[in-house]
């Protein structure tokens, strides 16, 4: 970051706590504002936390957590909650309801009552959950529940069906909490050290242009940001505890800037407040757990996406503040590449978590979550090289994942040509697979229409027509899929059937010439038979 220039006349704010500042205004609106958009427009990056494995990955660790909580006795009148942080779009949580009860209603804890419940600040997005029609049937099932939670204020869930509230009055279960890619998009605090000294690094935001629109998301791309340091006392913050974690960089790291994660901590209190200190909580991010990982740190940079940014997660002091409340911190020993998972517990001696700690050893740290993205990233280069077999294999890895299927589309097709009827039953099975793990939320990419492209040329045009119809239900009326629902019709024999979807795609696009010479063609043939 530059030095401060001296325009104080022209500055939004001037050595403000990072934690305080307009930034974070900015972000607020900007989530507030788009709704679904921010992520089914590829604004904010959400994939990699928002897959069918990581899902899987999280179902073990909590099915780990509750043996270790049935082997120490669990109040049955009441469920157990588990609730996510900033469910943004809710493909998350679809995945992690498909994968979690495919084994949960299996197993020897079924008549354990689980309720999952989204939550996020915005009401658009609860709005955008309670009119999905595939979160619909978790729902009407009871075992799915939307609030809003403001994770900088509250300290107790109002459901949304009936009102219930979730409080400290009412909790009598362990919470699980789930953050997947929003600690690093809420508040936070920067601090330096140097020489053994504590400074506090303050934020001026300096507009490239004048402005009064404080609101304006886009705000956010017009500043300039710089940081100044200001000397300390490591006695900080009201809560000691937070005053400890900065105490202790003081003493061990120099020459470095840290971000202090006060905010998430904050939210963490209220938490152990609702939950009576019996607290499970995951979160996956971009972030530092380990004291290393803290050294030779420059001002906070912002990692931006669109008119939103991101920082990293300083999971590290998130870990000393639960040993230091007596809780536990797990996290995986080898550097990760892209994605960093922790666990936290709170309220169970250590020899009694023995299934979460190994379930966390088996799904997270083994093959975990970021192996696998890293995997995928070196694999999807190669998308056109795979045999049909080693892509069914990877589909079937990645736990039918339809962002892979996508990318190995082009493969898929060609490799129908050849492929035995063997092949063919197999694909025809992970196509259903694809499909009931599949959560859409509104992105470009029109899955069903893919998938029935691949039933249509393996002849199966009863299934193509099911899956264009999905098509037209998610995406509206488009010419070349009405066309297609035609062509399926026509396959089958059921011509007037044919005729009316090709006179719809007639009417979305007039000059659909393959369109119009189908239609001719299919009645030319009526003609022919009424004579």
């Amino acid at each position: 970051m530059r030095t401060i220039r001296n325009q104080l006349s022209n500055t939004l704010e001037q050595n403000q706590q990072l934690s305080k500042s307009l930034l974070w205004r900015f972000q607020r609106n900007f989530f507030d504002h788009q709704g679904v958009e921010a992520w089914n427009q590829g604004t904010v990056p959400h994939y990699i936390t928002s897959n069918p494995f990581i899902a899987r990955a999280y179902a073990k660790v909590i099915f780990g957590f509750l043996r270790d909580c049935h082997a120490q006795g669990l109040n049955t009148e009441q469920p157990i909650y588990i609730m996510e942080l900033g469910a943004g779009s809710g493909r998350f949580a679809y995945h992690f309801l498909k994968k979690f009860f495919e084994f949960f209603h299996r197993s020897p804890l079924q008549h354990i009552s689980v309720k999952y419940v989204m939550t996020d600040f915005t009401d658009h997005n609860l709005e955008f959950w309670r009119s999905h029609p595939f979160l619909y049937p978790f729902v009407r099932s009871g075992v799915l529940d939307f609030a809003r939670f403001d994770m900088e204020r509250d300290r107790q869930i109002t459901l949304d069906r009936g009102g219930y509230i979730l409080s400290a009055a009412t909790l009598k279960n362990p919470l699980i909490v789930l953050a997947n890619y929003v600690l690093d998009s809420i508040p936070s605090d920067a601090f330096s050290v140097r020489n053994r000294r504590l400074y506090e690094s303050l934020v001026t935001l300096i507009p490239s242009q004048q402005t009064s629109a404080l609101n304006d998301p886009k705000l956010i791309n017009q500043v300039e940001i710089n940081f100044e340091d200001h000397p300390i006392s490591s006695n900080y913050y009201e809560d000691p505890n937070f005053n400890k974690i900065l105490e202790n960089y003081r003493q061990r790291l120099q020459d470095t800037t840290v971000l202090f994660p006060s905010v998430a901590l904050k939210c963490i209190r209220n938490l152990r407040y609702l939950s009576g200190d019996r607290l499970l909580l995951i979160s996956a991010d971009k972030g530092h757990s380990h004291e290393q990982a803290l050294l030779n740190r420059h001002h906070p940079s912002l990692t931006r996406h669109g008119h939103c940014f991101s920082l990293m997660v300083n999971y590290h002091a998130i870990g000393r503040y639960f040993l230091q409340v007596g809780g536990q911190f797990l996290n995986v020993a080898h550097r990760h590449a892209s994605l960093n998972i922790c666990a936290f517990l709170l309220g169970f001696p250590f020899r009694d978590c023995v299934e979460t700690r190994l379930a966390f050893t088996e799904n997270i740290e083994q093959l975990g979550p970021d192996d696998f993205f890293t995997l995928k990233k070196a694999i999807e280069k190669h998308y056109d090289t795979l045999t049909l077999p080693q892509i069914l294999a990877l589909l079937r890895s990645s736990r039918w994942d339809a962002n892979i299927f996508l990318g190995c589309f082009p493969s898929l097709i060609q490799h129908l040509d050849t492929a035995s009827e063997t092949l063919q039953q197999e694909l025809y099975q992970a196509i259903e697979c694809i499909w009931d793990t599949y959560y859409p939320i509104g992105e470009q990419n029109d899955l069903a229409f893919h998938l029935a492209r691949l039933l249509y040329k393996m002849t199966y045009y009863r299934e193509a027509s099911l899956y264009l119809q999905y098509s037209l239900m998610l995406y509206g009326a488009s010419a070349n899929t009405l066309y297609n629902l035609g062509k399926c019709y026509y396959r089958l024999g059921q011509l007037d059937q044919a005729i009316e979807q090709l006179d719809k795609a007639l009417e979305v696009d007039p000059s659909m010439e393959a369109a119009r010479s189908m239609r001719k063609k299919i009645g030319d043939s009526m003609r022919l038979i009424l004579v």
